[in-house]
């Protein structure tokens, strides 16, 4: 036999949550603007990055990281978002050399 004492803590707790403000929906965070936008090269610009990129390349086969970091800021000059030159920048930093 069900008795009163059963249906008191029920009670309270589905009065409780009726009394409780509906939850509000989590809107998801905006994704990050990016800093630097696509820059427009020259024929001449795009030829020296590739240049200076396989320069890089080669310094960092050869373990000579100063010089791949050379080639790698004069990249960033003339374009900051190369994604290759990036990546291999990445490469460099967890070699250990800074």
């Amino acid at each position: 036999m069900i008795t009163i004492k059963f249906f008191i803590p029920v009670l309270a707790c589905i009065l409780a949550c009726a009394c409780l403000p509906p939850k509000k929906a989590v809107q998801p965070a905006a994704a990050p603007q990016r800093a630097a936008a696509a820059v427009k090269l020259s024929p001449e610009q795009l030829k020296k990055v590739d240049q200076l990129y396989y320069k890089a390349v080669g310094s960092f086969s050869n373990n000579d990281m100063p010089a791949a970091s050379a080639h790698l800021k004069e990249i960033f000059s003339i374009n900051p978002a190369h994604k290759p030159a990036l990546e291999l920048r990445d490469k460099i930093r967890l070699s250990g050399y800074k």
